[in-house]
């Protein structure tokens, strides 16, 4: 006999087959993703990188102890959100913005450091408000979080497309020194001081880039992960789902808008 659903399941299924707002927008640039829309009020759960948390209209609800329905609740309007941490967030009115950065990013290193997140909700407010350009707005943001590629050595800038040409390739360290003059080490070096994070690392957030993309504009969920390396559709959605805490598939029924700044 079947068992029947619990209640924490049950909303997660929910969670998992409701559909995105049709004005939510996604950027991602590098080893980032930015999420500007309502809120998306999902269950208690934990991100595998970290988040930066922005009520861009108002305040939003952090409860003190995620899971537990008898919580008390408390008002911010950022919240910086570690990696792998439980937390429950919502809000009823008003558009929120979600900043996703590598755990093992630079990006977080100036966040716990103290970069100045109201500034960073100030420029993605402007953003949504149609007051600046993405364009301006990320190079902002770039800066504000201490790492600037488009000023990246030529080689590494040579490395970096190479890496965005062909997602599924997945070539390896070793490789793209060789291509590029360096060795090994000199070549990590360059590397992390351009994006802030390691190869590998990089390799992962631009093979879930161009998943998305493709799934956005109407691959099916198959075709996109494995075009973009990964080794089955399962496989993306575990993957999208612990980075992001939502299922990919919510994109498509969402018409979410896609935006995407190579490199």
């Amino acid at each position: 006999m079947a068992r029947s659903m619990t209640a924490d399941a049950a909303a997660r299924f929910q969670e998992a087959a409701a559909p995105l707002p049709a004005e939510a927008r996604l950027w991602a640039w590098g080893a980032r993703v930015l999420y500007v829309g309502p809120a998306l009020n999902l269950t208690a759960h934990r991100n595998a990188v970290a988040v930066l948390a922005m009520g861009l209209d108002g305040a939003f609800e952090v409860a003190d102890a995620p899971g537990d329905p008898a919580s008390a609740w408390r008002s911010r309007r950022t919240l910086l959100i570690a990696p792998d941490a439980l937390h429950h967030l919502r809000s009823d009115t008003g558009r929120m913005a979600f900043l996703y950065v590598d755990p093992l990013s630079r990006d977080l290193a100036e966040l716990n450091a103290g970069a100045e997140t109201g500034a960073v909700a100030a420029a993605i407010k402007a953003l949504a408000d149609g007051a600046r350009d993405w364009a301006d707005v990320r190079r902002e943001l770039t800066l504000r979080l201490g790492v600037d590629d488009t000023k990246a050595d030529p080689r590494i800038r040579s490395a970096l497309d190479a890496l965005h040409a062909d997602p599924s390739a997945r070539l390896a360290l070793g490789d793209l020194a060789r291509q590029a003059g360096l060795s090994g080490s000199r070549f990590r070096r360059l590397f992390r001081a351009a994006t802030g994070v390691t190869v590998r690392r990089y390799r992962l957030w631009i093979a879930m880039g161009a998943a998305t993309r493709a799934f956005a504009r109407g691959e099916s969920l198959t075709t996109a992960a494995l075009d973009a390396g990964f080794s089955s559709s399962a496989h993306f959605s575990a993957a999208f789902r612990e980075m992001f805490g939502l299922e990919p598939s919510r994109l498509a029924r969402g018409r979410l808008s896609l935006d995407v700044a190579e490199g």
